[in-house]
C-alpha cells in the first residue's frame, strides 16, 4: 500500500511541476508575443507618422518573435500541435506502432539534445559579443535555442513515458 501513496505523490509532484512549467511557458510566450506585437506596431507607426524610424525596432522584433518561437516550441510538442507525418505510424498497428511511436519520442529527445549540448557553447560566444542595434548581449539570443531544445525535451520524456505506459499496457 505505500507503494501505491509514494506512486500518487510523485505523480501529484509531476503534474504540478508540468503545470509550473506550463506556466512559466504560457507566460513567456504571451508576453513575448505582445512585445512583439507592440513594437511591430511602434515600426508601422513611426513608418507613417515619424519623421525616423527608430534603429532598434527591427532587431527587437526578431528577437520577440524568436523567444515567441521557443517559448512555444515546447507547449507545441505538449499538445501534439507540430505538423507529422503520420503515414508510417499508420501503416502500423499494436506493439509494432508502440514501438514506433517510442523510438520517434526518443529520436526527438536524441536530436534536441544534441541541439541543446551545441547551443551552450554558442551562448558561452555570444557573452562576448554584442547586438548591433540594442546593445544587448548575443548570448541573450542564442540562449533562445538552449530553452527551446530544453523545454521539447522536457516534454518529449512525458511522452516516452506514456509510450512505455502504452507498451506495458498492450504486453498484460
Amino acid at each position: 500500500m505505500a507503494g501505491v501513496h509514494k506512486g500518487k505523490e510523485y505523480r501529484n509532484a509531476m503534474n504540478k511541476l508540468i503545470k509550473l512549467v506550463d506556466r512559466l511557458l504560457e507566460g513567456g510566450t504571451l508576453i513575448s508575443f505582445l512585445a512583439l506585437i507592440g513594437v511591430v506596431s511602434l515600426q508601422v507607426f513611426a513608418r507613417f507618422f515619424l519623421p525616423k524610424v527608430p534603429h532598434w525596432t527591427e532587431e527587437a522584433s526578431r528577437i520577440f518573435f524568436i523567444y515567441t518561437v521557443c517559448f512555444a516550441g515546447g507547449l507545441a510538442v505538449r499538445e501534439k500541435a507540430y505538423v507529422n507525418v503520420d503515414i508510417l505510424l499508420n501503416l502500423f498497428r499494436g506493439r509494432l506502432r508502440s514501438f514506433l511511436q517510442l523510438f520517434l519520442d526518443g529520436l526527438v529527445i536524441v536530436f534536441m539534445g544534441l541541439v541543446c549540448y551545441y547551443s551552450i557553447p554558442l551562448v558561452k560566444i555570444g557573452m562576448i559579443q554584442r547586438s548591433p542595434a540594442l546593445g544587448v548581449t548575443v548570448s541573450y539570443l542564442f540562449g533562445s535555442i538552449t530553452l527551446l531544445s530544453v523545454t521539447m525535451i522536457f516534454y518529449s520524456l512525458f511522452d516516452v513515458i506514456n509510450d512505455l505506459r502504452a507498451l506495458i499496457g498492450r504486453s498484460n
